[in-house]
């Protein structure tokens, strides 16, 4: 079944007309332990675990992808925007509802040996954050400020956020495609601190200098990540108004001009994470599939 997936896809690439910047060794459907459903999972930078949070349940889970071992690591993390650093700590907001009814966000890590830190207190503007090494990057309010992790050295380094729907850089406004009805979602920065990649919503996934000088439409994909300093992957997701109908995974060049489909039209392959040479992405069902690189 794995090798007719595989081979589906190929062929569908080659129907379209797409090129291969991403060469696939094997698409594996991870075996999970019955009542687990996983939503939004993040591969870690080695690619040897994955954090998620499950459909149904709240809290946010390690799972260790040889031994599928698995634990909960936070009873109140949101994996919305989740990130994990190289020795493995992973980085997470904690949403909660103050006595005022007004909801406030923190910042919190959970070491590999689950100790868990608070790095940002509650807060009504934490606009957002990045990890890089054993550094983390916060945009509180504006607000730029620079952490290490487990007793490491701070380092500063690029991070993208959105303020009121305005793409930033440390904070700064540089909305590429303009400011006035635009609304911009899913920003990061490539590896090498030269670009960001963006949605713009209504209009499709964008990728542009640091500063927002030269923004390059590439395509209609949302959550985009980056596989690389030239490569970003995201999925492209129909609905009918209620639910998702179909959603696959796409990988394009920064230049709009190469694409290549990673998964078929009926996968619905959603929310890529890109880490250890490895891809991971889930389903509407909660399954959980790894599409491993040669």
């Amino acid at each position: 079944m794995k090798k007719l997936f595989i081979s589906a896809m190929l062929l569908c690439s080659s129907v379209l007309g797409f090129a291969q910047l991403v060469n696939i060794a094997s698409v594996d459907r991870v075996a999970l332990p019955e009542g687990v459903s996983v939503d939004k999972a993040t591969l870690s930078p080695d690619g040897s675990f994955v954090v998620f949070s499950q459909n149904t349940k709240g809290g946010l889970y390690k799972m260790n992808l040889a031994t599928k071992g698995i634990n909960m690591i936070s009873a109140t993390g949101n994996s919305f925007d989740l990130k994990i650093a190289n020795d493995g700590t992973v980085i997470f907001r904690e949403s909660k509802t103050a006595e005022n009814k007004l909801r406030y966000t923190s910042l919190k890590s959970v070491s590999p040996r689950g100790v868990e830190t608070t790095l940002l207190n509650p807060t009504r503007d934490l606009q957002g954050f990045a990890v890089q090494g054993s550094s983390v990057m916060t945009v509180d309010n504006n607000k730029l400020s620079a952490k290490g992790l487990n007793g490491a050295a701070a380092v500063k380094f690029p991070v993208a956020s959105i303020n009121k729907g305005q793409l930033c850089i440390n904070g700064k406004i540089i909305s590429p495609n303009g400011q006035a009805g635009a609304s911009y979602l899913w920003a990061s920065v490539s590896p090498n601190g030269t670009k960001v990649c963006y949605y713009l919503v209504t209009k499709g996934c964008y990728v542009a200098n640091i500063d927002g000088s030269n923004p390059v439409y590439v395509g209609q994909l949302r959550a985009a990540k980056w596989l690389n300093d030239l490569t970003v992957v995201g999925m492209y997701d129909l609905d009918n108004g209620e639910y998702v109908t179909s959603s696959k995974l796409i990988a394009t060049s920064i230049d709009g001009k190469v694409k290549q489909e990673l998964t078929a039209d009926n996968s619905m392959a959603m929310f890529p994470s890109t880490n250890g040479g490895k891809i991971a992405y889930s389903t509407p069902k909660g399954e959980l599939y790894i599409i491993n690189l040669k």
